[in-house]
């Protein structure tokens, strides 16, 4: 562009070409440009690559419930501050980041609610809301709080800040339009904040996930149920400190030096949650290779011919029985093909129906079961008779099984390790492939190899011990069926000639001696 060019564009915008007129026209849109930052900075926000996708997602319309899981230093409060801006001033906002339908047009009661505890509240929580928030756009009252605990603007919205140490039927009253966790909520807390949708709306969690929020990862990231999936009802995104990073994220805010630092002060356990943005608890399980990309698998047809099966039951007097049929097929590898985890009301009869209604599916070798089915009655309160005895009655013949936890533990750890090797890119193979695998319709199992861990010790006792050479007695019940098959080593026997023609599947497993 010619000087002649450039000052005639000068010309047009200022109005006059005279320098001093120029200048103070620059003064004007600087101070404009100045006063719309420090007054609207929500407009001016500029998330990192993980932020923007939870923004996204909220303001989509498309989800109901959506997780933001993130390591500290991600910026999920500035993020969770942001979207609550744009839902409130954001319809005329130019904001790139929110040019999504809920920033736009709320079709939602205007009535919200934010949720944390007392400290986080206080201490960064409010300091936040008002950094981001419009100066002269919205009051606040305390409301016999020690912090800010009701806030209503000029266009019509309210919302209240609540910690969790408050009352759950505090958290029932009101109709809300969408409700925002900072950090992980208590579960009651949250199914009472969901019932308050009841005319739609929104609810949006961001949360350093540290121990005391697995059920979070039950409930969100663990829930197999794809017809939901693909409704929005719940979905979530994780991220990790590095993409904060300036160097390796995108629009990060941390140098890599500075989040080293941090990280080098970080036990093994808190890099989980304050490094990776993983959920906590995970790091205490037992079976640490469990994967569900490498372990679960579709269920396929387990035939007689190459299939044997195996089954065993853990029985107990008032949580959930517990039956799992583990098949080998002729190279030794293991599969756990169906469960059944019930309560029959029924009693004996009822669990002997169910069980056979499985087992006639299967060729089976062996039926074993926990030693307390040998020694006391579980179901009818006859101590006279165990309840091996009175499932005998019904033609299901039982084996006492062993107790060795620890050694059948350590054989599902050799069952699950594997090896791969990296090709480059995404491309691996197997050096050593599992043994076991589990069927995705076990639905059960796989929630066991997700919770069953370590104990630990608590409070200050955990400060003058060492680690627990012990699991936690709860949540093991497949595990202990699982460790209970392997440890006897079960093989692949193939079926006479005699008793199979080759073109169907004429045998049955109760003309089979059950080992």
């Amino acid at each position: 562009m010619s000087k002649a060019d450039i000052n005639k564009r000068i010309k047009e915008l200022c109005g006059s070409d005279d320098p001093e007129t120029v200048l103070e026209e620059l003064r004007r849109v600087k101070e404009e440009k100045v006063f719309r930052f420090q007054n609207a900075r929500f407009q001016f926000y500029e998330p990192n690559g993980k932020c923007e996708q939870f923004i996204a997602k909220v303001g989509s319309g498309n989800n109901f419930v959506i997780l933001f899981s993130a390591a500290n230093g991600v910026g999920k409060t500035a993020a969770g501050t942001n979207i609550i801006a744009h839902l409130i001033w954001g319809k005329d906002s130019e904001n790139p980041y929110f040019d999504q339908p809920l920033y736009k047009e709320f079709p939602y009661p205007k009535k919200g609610r934010i949720i944390s505890d007392a400290t986080n509240i206080e201490k960064n929580l409010i300091p936040t809301l008002k950094e981001w928030f419009p100066l002269g756009k919205y009051k606040t009252k305390k409301n016999r709080k020690t912090y800010e605990a009701t806030w209503t603007t000029g266009n019509g919205w309210e919302f209240d800040i609540m910690t969790y140490d408050q009352d759950v039927k505090e958290f029932e009253a009101a109709t809300l339009g969408f409700a925002w966790f900072d950090e992980p909520p208590p579960e009651a807390i949250f199914k009472a904040t969901v019932a308050r949708m009841r005319k739609g709306g929104v609810i949006f969690i961001s949360a350093t996930p540290l121990k005391g929020s697995a059920w979070l990862y039950d409930h969100i990231i663990a829930n197999p149920d794809p017809e939901l999936i693909k409704q929005g009802q719940r979905v979530y995104v994780e991220a990790e400190i590095e993409d904060a990073c300036k160097q390796h994220g995108i629009r990060g805010h941390l140098e890599h030096d500075h989040i080293l630092r941090m990280i080098a002060e970080y036990t093994e356990d808190e890099k989980q949650a304050r490094v990776f943005g993983k959920f906590q608890h995970l790091v205490g399980l037992r079976f640490k290779m469990f994967s569900r990309n490498i372990h679960v698998i579709r269920p396929f047809n387990i035939n007689f011919k190459d299939y044997c099966v195996f089954e065993a039951l853990d029985p107990h007097p008032r949580t959930n029985d517990m039956i799992t049929w583990l098949a080998v097929d002729r190279k030794g590898n293991k599969f756990i093909v169906d469960e059944l985890w019930l309560k029959c009301r029924g009693g004996t009869e009822e669990l002997a129906t169910r069980i056979k209604e499985k087992a006639t599916q299967y060729r089976l070798m062996r039926r074993i079961a926990d030693p307390s089915a040998f020694v006391e009655d579980q179901h009818d309160n006859k101590p006279e008779k165990a309840l091996a005895q009175k499932l005998n009655t019904y033609g299901l013949v039982y084996q006492q099984a062993t107790k060795f936890r620890t050694q059948a533990d350590r054989r599902i750890e050799d069952a699950l390790t594997y090896q791969k090797l990296n090709l480059g890119g995404e491309q691996e193979e197997y050096i050593k492939a599992p043994e076991l695998y589990i069927f995705d319709t076990c639905i059960r199992h796989i929630f066991e190899f997700e919770h069953y861990s370590w104990d630990d010790w608590s409070g200050k006792t955990a400060e003058k011990k060492g680690l627990k050479e012990k699991t936690v007695d709860k949540d093991d019940h497949g595990i202990e069926n699982i460790g209970r098959i392997l440890i006897q080593e079960p093989v692949f026997t193939p079926i006479p000639k005699e008793t199979f023609d080759n073109n169907q599947q004429s045998f049955d497993p109760y003309d089979n001696p059950i080992m």
